[in-house]
């Protein structure tokens, strides 16, 4: 054994750290023996910085002292331990890690800058030293063998303690090869390995062996990444699988196998060398029975698939035929089978599972099914795979209603191009005669719709990551007597973020003459701001597209609009519950496509523009008063004047009529507040006694019956004809009058014209309206 202690690279120059080994020695470099007894003093606290060590040692065959490879009370600098293995080439040296494992890495740094390098020596030439590779510890590989004259270097830093070695050296019988890697496989890892003397070449003429270990229940998958062949002068390069050269080659293992690669008599003349670099993965090995017993669940259907490229490699296999593997498996209801995966396969993340489970109803007597939880089936609960998908198929009879609603988490719909932030998702559509009709939406839970109702069947499907848990789940199912409307929603907004709200099928567009409502409340105390944000219009072959807002109180006013008008840009504020419906007409062009903006704030916030519209009021009042009295006193001045009024019974404007209208209890359309002195009864205007018209007003107040409303339903879906006022909308929509006109003498060619309220009809008569031409109103 020699010891050498030297400046360190480049402090040649640094006289104030010396190294004395007495007081009047004192130098940058010394070099120790076997036996040699020093005592050294150094003239600096911090030696490492400037001195270096390397500790070499030479071992022979008769060598008994194999265990105390490294010397005590050395000085704690940055040592390079070699070791030297003199032995015949028909000896084999083992190295054993039994403290630390190490893996073989292709760069010369090591995380903790403790590394290894081994080298061999080839048969032809014992002083032609050969890499066999370098290593850092925390590996996979447990021991090393090599053919021959062997050194062994250890590199080691200064804060590290070294007062014995983390190996073991043996001498064994020939091991036939150059080399042979030891490896003990970890579970879910991942290693390199490279071939000796990488990348310069493999010796010419040798063999290398790796045998892997691997653990109970996993596989190895082996990837070559760099392979390059010489030029063969006799045999040929390449590399097998098993125990001898007739191993079969495969890239997959669920047992220990080994890996042999082979070098040829190569072509000196060439400069191509043997070259390989491989990659080993374990995964966990899935091939366990799973059991499916379908017999025990109502109505469900699973079906596995495989979602692996390679269509060569089946993944879902039956038992006990294991050969009888396929890509997609479909159970129906009743189906009892044990399935389990290919051990190639990673079933957590190459086969999904969709399930289908189907909730029929009849009719309403014979499907009491109310407020009832839909959870997932305990079959699936416990399925060893990740469930992808579940989806119930909820079908109605023509005269019910589907209705989902959730108990503590609200539904959020989730805007286009968005995601879920949890773990789990509701798609929502519906379908007529096998056929999807349209999609309701996307859903994730926590936001403030609690109700959906749809009057065609329904499926809603369940989109679930790994992650998930049953207990993220939260809609119950009832089936309710039909309702007037496709679909109905209802929003509990809340105040804070604002909501967005999407008309179903947003993607492709509304389906033609399809109906939709939000039933919106508004908390107490606040208001709801209402904003159109995206829109698309189609162009309408039969009918129109209606949007109207109905707000739930006695003086509210109705506010729609068509396809032709331009929606508001600015929000529309609602301080009571209200209604947002939309239908669509027969469409022969473009597609309607709806996104609505909720947004709640406090109702003190909403006073300055209260005061605002009630002073607008106020002044469009005043200027309704001022032409009302302009109008009397002209009409005065030509009361003698001839007045004409023509008659025209055959036009008529075509009402709107809505699937539940509003009776006459719910406006004061038959109230009048004035009428005029041309208002009177006509026989009593025209007695032969009466010299000329009164002048005064007749009042008659409307003494018919008065309808109900029906709460909880949604409000008729009527809209106010362009260019008609609300006031006078409201009397064409409910009143039903009569004209009539009498004649006076010809000579004065004069026409009286008087409108009078039918109150002998019924208020739920079809509204019609006559129009007279010339008559001064």
């Amino acid at each position: 054994m020699s010891v050498n202690i030297s400046s360190a690279t480049g402090r040649l120059d640094l006289p104030e750290c010396q190294m004395c080994v007495a007081a009047e020695q004192c130098s940058l470099q010394y070099h120790f023996h076997a036996g040699d007894d020093v005592l050294l003093n150094f003239t600096c606290t911090n030696p490492e910085d400037y001195f270096i060590m390397e500790v070499k040692r030479e071992i022979a065959v008769q060598d008994d002292d194999l265990d105390n490879l490294i010397p005590r009370n050395l000085p704690r600098l940055n040592t390079t331990y070699i070791w030297e293995l003199n032995v015949p080439y028909n000896v084999g040296v083992k190295i054993g890690f039994h403290k630390h494992s190490l893996r073989q890495t292709d760069t010369d740094h090591c995380p903790d800058l403790v590394k290894y390098s081994v080298k061999g020596h080839v048969r032809d030439d014992n002083r032609k030293e050969v890499p066999v590779g370098i290593f850092c510890r925390n590996g996979t590989i447990h021991s090393l063998k090599v053919q021959g004259r062997t050194i062994v270097i250890l590199e080691v830093p200064w804060m590290e303690v070294t007062d014995e070695a983390e190996f073991q050296l043996f001498f064994v019988l020939p091991i036939k090869k150059f080399s042979v890697v030891e490896v003990v496989l970890q579970p879910e890892s991942s290693v390199y390995f490279m071939s000796a003397n990488w990348p310069w070449g493999f010796p010419n003429d040798e063999l290398m062996t790796w045998n892997f270990l691997i653990p109970p229940k996993h596989h190895a998958n082996i990837t070559v990444e760099n392979f390059t062949k010489p030029y063969c002068v006799k045999r040929d390069a390449g590399w097998f699988f098993g125990p001898s050269l007739l191993g079969k080659k495969n890239n997959q293992f669920h047992q220990s196998f080994m890996l042999t690669l082979q070098n040829c008599d190569m072509d000196s003349s060439s400069d191509t060398e043997l070259n390989m670099r491989f990659k080993v993965q374990v995964f966990m090995d899935y091939s366990e029975m799973i059991e499916i017993k379908l017999r025990e669940e109502d109505g469900i259907s699973v079906k596995f698939k495989q979602v692996l490229q390679d269509s060569k490699l089946l993944c879902i296999c039956k038992i006990p035929v294991t050969s009888n593997c396929t890509s997609e498996l479909q159970l129906n209801p009743g189906d009892h089978v044990n399935i389990s995966s290919h051990f190639q396969c990673d079933r957590a993340h190459d086969i999904i599972v969709e399930s289908t489970k189907i909730v029929l109803c009849e009719d309403l007597s014979e499907c009491p099914v109310r407020n009832a939880d839909l959870e997932l089936p305990a079959l699936l609960a416990t399925l060893p795979l990740p469930l992808q998908s579940f989806r119930w198929v909820l079908e109605a009879p023509p005269e019910m209603t589907v209705e989902l609603a959730t108990r503590r988490l609200k539904l959020q719909q989730v805007l286009p191009g968005q995601s879920c932030s949890g773990n789990l998702t509701y798609k929502m559509s519906t379908f007529c005669k096998d056929e999807i009709r349209s999609i309701i939406g996307f859903f994730c839970p926590g936001g403030t719709v609690e109700l959906i109702q749809a009057t065609d069947s329904m499926t809603l499907e369940l989109l679930t990551t790994d992650a998930w848990q049953t207990s993220d789940l939260d809609i119950s199912l009832s089936f309710v007597p039909r309702v007037t409307e496709d679909y109905i929603m209802k929003v509990i907004p809340e105040p804070g973020p604002a909501v967005h709200l999407l008309t179903p099928n947003w993607e492709l567009g509304m389906p033609d003459t399809l109906t939709a409502s939000w039933d919106i409340s508004v908390p107490e105390d606040h208001v709801v701001e209402l904003s159109f944000l995206n829109k698309s219009m189609p162009l309408c072959e039969h009918g129109h597209v209606i949007i109207s807002v109905d707000e739930q109180w006695d003086d509210a006013t109705l506010t729609s609009f068509r396809e032709t008008d331009a929606l508001p840009t600015l929000p529309i504020s609602l301080a009571h519950r209200f209604w947002l419906n939309v239908s669509n007409c027969k469409t022969s062009q473009g597609h309607l496509k709806l996104t609505f903006h909720i947004l709640v704030k406090e109702y003190e916030d909403m006073e300055t523009l209260i005061i605002s519209a009630a002073a607008a009021g106020g002044l469009v009042l005043i200027v309704a008063i001022i032409v009302v009295v302009c109008c009397i006193k002209k009409r005065r001045q030509r009361r003698n004047q001839p007045a004409l009024a023509i008659y025209n019974p055959g036009v008529k404007q075509r009402a709107h009529r809505r699937k539940q209208g509003k009776t006459r209890q719910d406006n004061e359309s038959h109230i009048y507040a004035v009428i005029n002195e041309d208002r009177m009864y006509s026989d009593y205007f025209y007695k032969d006694q009466m010299p000329s018209m009164p002048e005064v007003d007749v009042y008659r107040p409307f003494q018919g019956p008065m309808g109900n409303v029906h709460p909880g339903l949604p409000p008729p879906r009527g809209h106010v004809p362009t260019g008609t006022s609300a006031e006078d909308a409201n009397m064409v929509a409910n009143e039903l009058y009569t004209f009539t006109a009498k004649k006076q003498d010809t000579e004065n060619r004069e026409e009286m014209v008087s409108f009078l309220g039918n109150a002998e009809k019924s208020s739920n008569s079809q509204p019609s309206l006559l129009s007279a031409e010339g008559v001064d109103h």
